[in-house]
C-alpha cells in the first residue's frame, strides 16, 4: 500500500469539506501585490524570520496602530496537510531547512553521511509546524540556573520573574491542569491540552511506568519526575502554530505587511553612528531589495539562521569573518555555544496482536477527521506518553525524558528480516497506527558545546556549517546510557508482561557484536538523534566577550537590533524550545513597549 501516496490523496479530496471555514484556515486579506511592494517604505520594526517568535512579536507590536511592522519570512504560507494532529515526521521535509550537522567521531556516526538532520521550519510558523506539538517549558531549575550559575548577571531571568509571559499566551483547556493557577492560566491565544484518543498500548505503557514507581504529574510544576500525558498546542484536535494563533488572526492590520518567501540577505548598519539602517533581502536569488527601518530591526530566525545573517553583515568573531573575506564590524562570539538536545535510536519495543492497517481504514478515518475532529488521527498515538526521570540527586530536576514514538512495520518484514534502525524510524503511515514502540532517551540537559559557521564554498547561499559536537562530553553519553537501563525494566513489568511486549530485534550493526553497556555506548554514538531544539548561539550575558546580546536582548555595540528567540539562551531547558521561546518573545515584546511607549524612546534612525 502506499501510504504517501494515500495520504496526500486523502488530504486533497476531503479538505473540500474544510474549505469554507473561515477558521484557522482563513486566508489573509492582504494580496501579494500589497506585501511585495516595499518601494519607499519605512518601518518602525522590521522582523527577520516568521518563526515562533516572529509571529507573537508581530502579534504583539502590530497591535500599536501607529507603528508598522514588517515581517520577513524565507518560508511559505502553513499548508493544511501538516496541521492534522497525526501526519507523520518524514511529511514535513517539503518544508524543513534540512541542515545537518558536521561529521565528527563522537556521534551520528551511522546515520547518513556520518551526520545527523536538525529538523526546523522553513515556513511562516516555523517549527511549531513541524514540532511534536508538546508543551513542555523546562523545570524552574534552568532558569534560575542560568543566573546562580552565573551564566546571568539580572534577576529579570530567573523563573518566578518569567511565569507571567509564559502564562500571557497561554490558553489551558485541561481543567486538572488549569486548576493550578499559579503556574497555567486561560485567554491567550495558544491553546494547550490533551487529546481524548486513547489507545491500548498508551493505557499498557502508561500502567507500566507507574509500576516503577513513577507518578502521573504535570512536568509544567517544578517536579523532577512524571510519567506525562502530555498537553499538546492544539485547537479543536488541529495543530495550532505559531502561525495560527498569533499571525493569522492579525494579517488583516493595515499596519502589518507580511513577506513571504523573502530572505534576509544582510543588515544595513551605519558604521560611523553604529545603528542599524535597514536590511537586504531577496525573493529572486542574488536580487537584493531594502527594507528600511526607523526603530528596531528583531531578529528571530533560530539558532541557526541567525548566525548566517549576522556574520554575514560583520557581526561574528573576527577570526571566522576573516576566512569568508568578511570585515568584521563587531567582534562578538556569534556562532559559538551551540547546544542541542540528543538522543538514541536503538530502543524499540515490538506489539503483540496488532491487527494489519487497510486502505479503507486509513481513508475512513480521515473522514472521521475532516467531519468532526476526532477519531485516531485527532492524536499522536503512543507519543502522548513521556516519562522524566531524574537520574542524579544533585539536578532536583529531570535529566532525560523517555519519549514514546509508534511506527508500523510491516509484520511479514518484521518476521523474516532484522529491521534497520532507520526503517524502525521512519513511517508513511499516519502515527496512531504501529505495532512497534521506540523509545527516545532525550538528554535535556547537554554538556557538550558546538558553534556554527557560514559555508565554506558558498557563505551566502550554502547550509550553515553546524559543528553540533553532539556527546563530545563524555557525561552526556553517560546520562543517555543510565536511562536506557531504565527503559529497559518495563519488559520486566506484570503490565509488559501481560501484553506481551517484547523487545524488538534491530539490526544494530556495527553494534551487534557488543553486550550490555558497551553495546548501547556504541548505539548511542552511531544512532544518535539531534532533537532539533538548538539554542545559544546568540547568547544573552553581561559583556560582548561571552556574550551577544545583553538582558534586554539588544545585541551589544549596536543601536537598534535585538535578538527573540531561542538563540539567546545561555543553556537548553529541560523540554521542548516552542513554549520557552514564546515566553521570550512575550518578554521582548513587552520591553519594546516599555522602551518606545513608556520610556518614550528617541528614533534611531530619521
Amino acid at each position: 500500500m502506499e501510504f504517501l501516496r494515500l495520504f496526500h490523496t486523502a488530504v486533497l479530496l476531503l479538505s473540500l469539506t474544510w474549505s469554507t471555514e473561515a477558521d484557522l484556515f482563513s486566508k489573509a486579506t492582504r494580496t501579494k501585490a500589497d506585501e511585495r511592494d516595499l518601494r519607499n517604505s519605512v518601518f518602525d520594526f522590521i522582523i527577520v524570520g516568521g518563526g515562533t517568535a516572529g509571529c507573537v512579536l508581530a502579534n504583539r507590536l502590530s497591535a500599536v496602530a501607529d507603528w508598522k511592522v514588517l515581517v520577513l519570512e524565507s518560508g511559505d504560507e502553513e499548508n493544511i496537510d501538516y496541521d492534522i494532529p497525526a501526519v507523520p515526521t518524514m511529511d514535513y521535509r517539503p518544508i524543513l531547512w534540512n541542515f545537518r550537522t558536521e561529521r565528527n567521531g563522537y556521534s551520528c556516526l551511522s546515520r547518513p553521511g556520518g551526520s545527523c538532520e536538525v529538523r526546523t521550519g522553513k515556513v511562516l510558523g516555523g517549527s511549531s509546524v513541524v514540532n511534536d506539538m508538546k508543551y513542555t517549558r523546562g523545570s524552574k531549575a534552568d532558569y534560575d540556573g542560568w543566573h546562580s550559575t552565573g551564566a546571568l548577571g539580572s534577576l529579570d531571568w530567573k523563573f518566578e520573574n518569567l511565569l507571567e509571559y509564559f502564562k500571557t499566551s497561554e490558553d489551558n483547556g485541561d481543567y486538572d491542569i488549569l486548576m493550578n493557577s499559579f503556574y497555567h492560566s486561560r485567554g491567550g491565544e495558544m491553546r494547550v491540552q490533551k487529546f481524548k484518543y486513547v489507545d491500548r498500548y498508551i493505557e499498557v505503557f502508561s500502567n507500566a511506568f507507574a509500576e516503577m514507581g513513577f507518578r502521573n504529574l504535570d512536568i509544567n510544576t517544578n517536579v523532577p519526575e512524571a510519567i506525562v500525558f502530555n498537553q499538546f498546542t492544539v485547537s479543536n484536535n488541529t495543530r495550532l502554530s505559531a502561525n495560527s494563533a498569533f499571525l493569522k488572526p492579525v494579517r488583516h492590520r493595515k499596519n502589518l505587511t507580511v513577506m513571504k518567501e523573502a530572505t534576509v540577505t544582510k543588515i544595513v548598519i551605519d558604521k560611523q553612528e553604529k545603528n542599524v539602517d535597514a536590511v537586504l533581502y531577496e525573493i529572486e536569488k542574488g536580487k537584493e531589495k531594502p527594507a528600511y527601518v526607523k526603530r528596531e530591526v528583531i531578529l528571530t530566525g533560530g539558532a541557526i539562521n541567525n548566525v548566517r545573517l549576522l556574520h554575514l553583515s560583520g557581526i561574528g568573531p573576527t577570526a571566522d569573518l576573516k576566512k569568508h573575506n568578511i570585515t568584521a564590524l563587531f567582534d562578538l562570539p556569534v556562532g559559538q555555544n551551540y547546544q542541542d538536545q540528543v538522543s538514541t535510536g536503538g530502543l524499540a519495543f515490538v506489539l503483540n496482536d496488532v491487527a494489519p492497517v487497510t486502505e479503507n481504514q486509513v481513508i475512513n478515518d480521515f473522514k472521521t477527521w475532516f467531519q468532526n475532529r476526532s477519531g485516531p488521527l485527532a492524536s499522536r498515538g503512543i507519543n502522548q506518553v513521556s516519562t522524566f526521570i531524574q537520574l542524579y540527586e544533585n539536578t532536583n530536576a529531570p535529566d532525560v525524558e523517555l519519549a514514546l514514538e509508534g511506527n508500523f512495520i510491516r509484520s511479514d518484514k518484521f518476521m523474516l528480516t532484522n529491521v534497520s534502525v532507520h526503517a524502525a524510524e521512519e513511517s508513511n503511515l499516519p502515527l496512531p497506527y504501529y505495532n512497534l514502540v521506540n523509545i527516545y532517551p532525550v538528554l535535556l540537559k547537554p554538556k557538550s558545546r558546538g558553534k556554527v559557521m557560514l559555508n565554506k564554498r558558498n557563505p551566502k547561499y550554502g547550509r550553515p556549517v553546524i559543528q553540533a559536537n553532539l556527546l563530545k562530553e563524555t557525561e552526556d553519553l553517560d546520562t543517555i546510557v543510565d536511562s536506557v537501563d531504565i527503559a529497559l525494566q518495563l519488559l520486566d513489568t506484570k503490565e509488559m508482561k501481560k501484553a506481551e511486549v517484547k523487545f524488538a530485534p534491530l539490526d544494530l550493526f556495527p553494534c551487534d557484536r557488543l553486550t550490555n553497556r558497551d553495546q548501547w555506548n556504541c548505539i548511542t554514538r552511531h544512532y544518535t538523534k539531534a532533537m532539533g531544539r538548538p539554542v545559544g548561539t546568540c547568547r544573552m550575558g553581561e559583556n560582548s566577550k561571552e556574550s551577544v546580546v545583553d538582558y534586554q536582548l539588544k545585541v551589544h555595540g549596536i543601536e537598534g537590533l535585538r535578538i527573540m528567540d531561542a538563540s539567546v539562551m545561555p543553556t537548553h531547558v529541560r523540554g521542548g524550545i516552542f513554549a520557552a521561546t514564546m515566553m521570550i518573545a512575550e518578554k521582548g515584546a513587552k520591553m519594546i513597549l516599555k522602551d518606545w511607549k513608556e520610556n518614550k524612546g528617541h528614533y534611531y534612525n530619521r
